[in-house]
């Protein structure tokens, strides 16, 4: 072949190809992901003498700095709107409105008002008791709803791990393709197009750096561990840990990892650290509630006087050990129960005070206490399995915790003269003679003999006709700042209120973070992506090139012919 036929050829080839790469560019305009590639031709020559032209490289446009902004803003919010979801469902389970735990608190203490005016009345004793039952089913489903919540997220979790792993798995599987094509010297840009695309995908789920290295291949630095170090993925595991959530381990890291950023790093913080906080704020009002209105439902009298029994609803795990070792939500203190006893021949009325201690005490020596304390005339025993105190007067005896005086039958009405019977808080501690059963917002309720028999609601702290001082007790709960210097309305006011204005900011944060990365996707476009106005133009100058080159090659040959002709 001579030079002239080479240099035409070398033109015919090298427009082809660059047809062939404008149309590549105006089929993918619109696949995401793609990247706008360009042919660089260079001039071939031996000797100075040309040769024609060739193909020298590919260029695949790229931005680096704006990829890597990207990346870090796909993580950011991908974080921010899976905790906006989450927050949206908590403020959702707390409603709003007449039904929600705030009103049915106000409900309660409103009815225990109104029943202090006319403490016998039945249908009022019984409305009290429906506004109790009314708030603990209330706090039962929010507790249910955010429970649920909780463990659907869990399972997303792990979905979404598995999720990562498969796509650091795809990431290490194009490096080494990627690698194998380009230490040979050529490109692989398409390749490239593809792991960028899943490296995007992967970085909605965790954040993580970029580090580029020799021939085309990424590494992915995540929180606490490498994800991809060329052709080797870690693949991530999920572990329950000791406090109910959620740990992330990987391999040969001794720690579970932090992850911070994306959609994972998101519901980690809501799964282990957002709900539990705001379960447990609803936990401490239920168990406020319980252990102030149980203390006084305890240290009252009912209509029907005296009690001749009554067993515990709140267990012990170990009857054996002391108190202060049984994790009670309604804490145990060194103090004194003072029991009154009644003969209930002679109406004669005797007190014990018997001495607790939960640091030395348990369930049993506390019963053995109470009836070494009355002389028998009061018998505790602990029930197992249940592991809960039993109550059992002598027969012919009945027993309360009103601290009312010793006296003689003339004095069965006197005024009470101790202030608190059960300075230890051990009545309600082990729910005996309660108004609730369970403390949490899962498990609280009322007790079911009260809703069946109104009677059994202590209005009374003397026994006399009319005596309301017990509810008057009751009903200043609503004022008492119980937890955190707050109310009990205030501070589920404080609940809803914290959950109200995490949604409002994390759905700002969440505006903001997808307008930005919008400018950031649209300059990137802007860079890598193709322009079809553009491309048309460099359709035409490839055509051209291709037509002058064939022009050029008929032109040589005729010349050629001729040369022959005139030579024959």
């Amino acid at each position: 072949m001579n030079t002239s036929s080479a240099i035409g050829i070398s033109a015919l080839t090298v427009g082809r190809r660059g047809m062939d790469l404008i149309g590549q560019n105006i089929a993918n305009a619109s696949t995401p992901g793609y990247h706008r590639q360009a042919l660089n031709a260079v001039s071939r020559a031996v000797q100075n003498v040309g040769l024609g032209v060739g193909v020298g490289t590919i260029t695949r446009y790229d931005a680096p700095p704006l990829r890597t902004a990207i990346l870090t803003g796909n993580a950011e919010t991908g974080s921010v709107g899976v905790r906006l979801d989450a927050r949206r469902q908590i403020e959702a389970a707390l409603g709003s409105g007449e039904g929600t735990i705030g009103a049915q608190i106000d409900g309660l203490f409103n009815s225990i008002e109104r029943l202090s005016s006319r403490p016998a009345d039945t249908a009022a004793r019984q409305q009290v008791l429906q506004s109790a039952a009314a708030f603990t089913g209330r706090l039962n489903t929010t507790a249910a709803a955010i429970d649920q919540q909780r463990y659907d997220l869990g399972r997303q979790i792990t979905t979404t791990v598995d999720r990562v792993n498969a796509l650091t798995t795809q990431v290490a599987d194009l490096n080494g393709r990627i690698y194998a094509i380009e230490v040979k010297g050529e490109q692989a840009n398409d390749l490239r197009d593809q792991r960028d695309a899943a490296v995007e995908n992967l970085s909605k789920l965790v954040s993580f750096r970029t580090v580029n290295t020799d021939f085309g291949v990424v590494n992915l630095i995540g929180d606490g561990a490498a994800l991809v170090v060329s052709t080797s993925p870690t693949r991530l595991s999920v572990a329950g840990n000791a406090t109910g959530g959620l740990d992330i381990t990987a391999p040969g890291v001794p720690t579970p990892l932090t992850i911070r950023g994306g959609q994972l790093g998101g519901m980690l913080r809501e799964n282990n650290i957002d709900i539990p906080a705001t379960r447990a704020r609803l936990d401490a009002l239920a168990t406020s509630t319980a252990a102030r209105l149980d203390k006084f439902q305890a240290t009252g009298l009912s209509l029907d006087g005296p009690l001749t029994s009554s067993v515990g609803t709140r267990s012990v795990t170990d009857p054996t050990q002391p108190l202060a070792t049984q994790n009670l939500s309604i804490p145990i203190t060194a103090g004194t129960l003072t029991v009154s006893l009644t003969n209930l021949t002679s109406q004669a009325r005797t007190s014990a005070a018997i001495a607790i201690d939960p640091n030395t005490m348990s369930l049993n020596d506390v019963a053995a206490a109470i009836t070494a304390g009355t002389g028998g005339q009061l018998q505790a025993t602990v029930d197992t399995p249940q592991n809960v105190l039993r109550l059992t007067a002598q027969a012919g005896f009945a027993f309360d915790f009103a601290g009312r005086p010793d006296s003689p039958p003339a004095a069965v009405f006197a005024e009470p003269t101790v202030a608190d019977p059960d300075t230890a808080n051990v009545l309600a501690g082990l729910g005996v003679n309660s108004l609730f059963t369970g403390t949490g917002a899962a498990s609280i309720g009322v007790k079911s003999d009260l809703l069946a028999d109104a009677n059994g609601l202590a209005a009374s702290r003397t026994g006399r006709s009319g005596d309301s001082a017990n509810l008057m007790r009751m009903a200043a709960v609503r004022d008492e700042a119980l937890i955190s210097g707050r109310t009990l309305s205030a501070e589920y006011t404080d609940i809803a209120a914290g959950v109200g204005i995490d949604v409002r900011t994390l759905s700002d944060e969440q505006t903001a973070g997808d307008g930005i990365l919008r400018s950031l996707n649209a300059q990137e476009q802007g860079m890598v992506g193709v322009d079809l106005n553009e491309e048309l133009v460099k359709l035409m100058d490839y055509q051209r090139m291709v037509e002058g080159a064939s022009r050029f090659l008929s032109i040589m040959n005729q010349a050629l012919d001729s040369v022959f002709e005139i030579t024959r």
